[in-house]
């Protein structure tokens, strides 16, 4: 089993609408995404954001998200009831997000031509 890289706490920081869902659910959330970031070839700092980024993502794709909220008389809009999936992770801001930080922290290719 791999070790979790991120807590449930940190990953609804930044994703308060996954307040609707248990920790014990977003720890699987986090397990998957763990699995996934501990074997990019990027420094361990950076696995943390990474694997939080990809929870975030991951617990997403079913929650529907307030888009709109009116305080008197109480009016709230959502998102449509699901993400499209076949946009993969450029479905949601987390996704892109993670897809920024991994290119930001992927280590760079030198290019080199011999003659």
């Amino acid at each position: 089993m791999i070790e979790p890289l991120t807590t449930a706490e940190r990953v609804k920081a930044i994703a308060k609408h996954l307040n609707a869902l248990t920790d014990d659910q977003v720890s699987v959330l986090i397990e998957d995404a763990s699995a996934e970031v501990v074997a990019l070839p990027v420094k361990e700092e950076f696995k943390e954001r990474l694997a939080r980024y990809l929870a975030a993502h991951y617990g997403s794709l079913n929650i529907r998200q307030a888009q709109s909220e009116t305080v008197g008389p109480l009016k709230r809009s959502y998102t449509s009831d699901s993400i499209d999936r076949s946009k993969g992770l450029d479905g949601t801001s987390y996704g892109q997000e993670y897809l920024r930080l991994l290119k930001l922290y992927s280590p760079k290719k030198l290019h080199l031509t011999v003659l």
